[in-house]
């Protein structure tokens, strides 16, 4: 920019055409974007408060989904994959096809577990810290993020690009030792979550076809037991 700013002042003044002036914005503002891309990007925290306010305006969720567990015993996860249907406040579907059939049906808290297969059905009544875990919690935004954890960036691999991705330490001990969250950047929807447990096990979900604001109608909240489907009933969770 010196060396230009110097040829142009050994010269006479130029005829600034309508065109050489848009080229001359168009430089202007290519040479700004790093600074303004660097003051634009997001704290964690603002991530998180961002994230926290899109799940809490969501009414419906739809989304396919697939899931590893990674034991600390074993090499090989247990995967399973299906599709996740969130209706709030208190609605949540999560239909397994595999590694075999299974609903995990979430509604007027209680929390069903109905294996079609075996024709069982396995019923309890869900208290608040079932209903405010973290899996259910962060999914369903019934959970404050910047209460329950210490935010921060904790970039880590993965194969979606233009996602922000935040690690969320647990300021009280519990069920997990920490998560990370991908999400989105244009939508501010998590595409993927991992929950690290203490003893070195984890559980890994990724999300996809999101769609947000259809109607899901009650009959998906409903279970077609047949006649000889035998039902448990298991009590509070606790």
């Amino acid at each position: 920019m010196s060396n230009r700013k110097a040829n142009w002042a050994s010269k006479k003044p130029l005829h600034f055409s309508t065109g050489w002036l848009s080229s001359l914005f168009l430089l202007a503002w290519l040479a700004f974007q790093p600074l303004r891309t660097a003051a634009s990007e997001l704290t964690p925290e603002e991530i998180a408060r961002q994230l926290e306010n899109k799940l809490k305006s969501i009414t419906t969720l739809r989304a396919e989904f697939r899931q590893f567990y990674y034991s600390a015993s074993s090499p090989e996860p247990v995967t399973g994959q299906g599709q996740l249907f969130i209706r709030r406040p208190n609605r949540m579907r999560w239909e397994y096809s595999s590694p075999e059939k299974q609903i995990f049906l979430l509604k007027d808290n209680n929390f069903w577990l109905y294996f079609p297969d075996d024709k069982q059905l396995i019923k309890n009544a869900a208290q608040s810290e079932i209903l405010e875990s973290e899996v259910l919690g962060l999914l369903s935004g019934k959970i404050s993020l910047s209460e329950r954890y210490r935010v921060e960036s904790n970039p880590f691999p993965s194969d979606r690009k233009n996602v922000y991705q935040l690690r969320l330490q647990p300021v009280e001990e519990g069920q997990f030792a920490y998560i990370l969250l991908e999400i989105d950047r244009q939508n501010w929807l998590i595409t993927k979550a991992v929950f690290f447990e203490p003893d070195g096990s984890k559980l890994e979900y990724h999300f996809s076809r999101l769609v947000t604001g259809r109607k899901i109608p009650d009959e998906l909240f409903e279970l077609r037991l047949p006649p000889d489907c035998e039902i448990i009933e298991a009590g509070p969770i606790k």
